[in-house]
């Protein structure tokens, strides 16, 4: 997860970069993106210490990490994307907020189409919200034949510094 002290750089995605920016995210991802198209006004972002974010309307929707755009919960939230999750109960959930690894003993449901090193969203068991924004340590089958250990590494969470951006 990028750490925040400010955007040092920010403008206005041109046209065809902003249609080559959600073809990158669509490969990185491997899922389309929804309500986003040429017309939007997308902006571009650098952090202090080099991360690249993707904005829109003052919200940081995706930020790169590892060479990967990744959605941030506020994309996932408005429906920009749909990306495979796993399902926590309720006693996880004040550890994934915090923005702790998932844990295998934590997850009660787990998508079909999760593979290794994909990202995924983690979502509670009563609401269905998501929590967190990871990546996945195993594929789904592996997954269920876990007993034990991490299974998702948490890279964005509810209230850490890319959840409160702008909303001072």
């Amino acid at each position: 997860m990028p750490k925040i002290e400010r955007l040092k750089k920010r403008h206005l995605l041109k046209k065809r970069d902003r249609r080559a920016r959600l073809k990158q995210i669509e490969d990185d991802l491997g899922v389309s993106v929804e309500n986003l198209d040429d017309k939007t006004n997308l902006e571009e972002g650098l952090l202090d210490e080099g991360t690249t974010v993707l904005l829109l309307d003052g919200s940081i929707i995706f930020f790169e990490l590892e060479k990967r755009l990744i959605p941030t919960l506020y994309a996932l939230l408005e429906g920009y994307v749909q990306i495979p999750h796993i399902t926590v109960d309720m006693g996880a959930v004040k550890y994934v907020v915090n923005g702790a690894d998932i844990m295998r003993p934590g997850v009660t449901k787990i998508d079909n189409s999760i593979a290794e090193g994909s990202i995924v969203a983690v979502v509670d068991e009563r609401h269905g919200k998501p929590l967190a924004v990871g990546v996945s340590l195993m594929s789904s089958e592996d997954m269920r034949s876990a007993s034990g250990g991490k299974v998702v590494l948490s890279k964005h969470h509810v209230n850490d510094a890319v959840w409160d951006f702008g909303k001072a």
